[in-house]
């Protein structure tokens, strides 16, 4: 097989995955949209209140100081060792 007729094939075989994940991704979005318009209603009709997430999210940087800030050595917890 040409070079040429091989990239053909697999851009066709690529085109066409595509297409089928197109076919099977935008019912699902529009369902999602739809879901998520539908809840939106009925928050409003409920008082206008939208449900707080649950904790609040932590960065990678607010863990690390808070390690930092709270770590103890062994001679902290055992004073005795120091005179050694």
């Amino acid at each position: 097989m040409e070079a040429k007729a091989f990239i053909s094939q697999k851009h066709a075989e690529a085109v066409e995955a595509l297409r089928a994940i197109e076919a099977e991704y935008m019912p699902r979005r529009e369902a999602a949209q739809a879901t998520i318009a539908m809840t939106d209603k009925w928050l409003e009709e409920l008082g206008g209140e939208k449900a707080a997430p649950a904790e609040p999210e932590l960065s990678l940087q607010d863990v690390a100081k808070s390690a930092a800030g709270s770590w103890m050595s062994n001679r902290d917890l055992n004073p005795g060792s120091r005179q050694g």
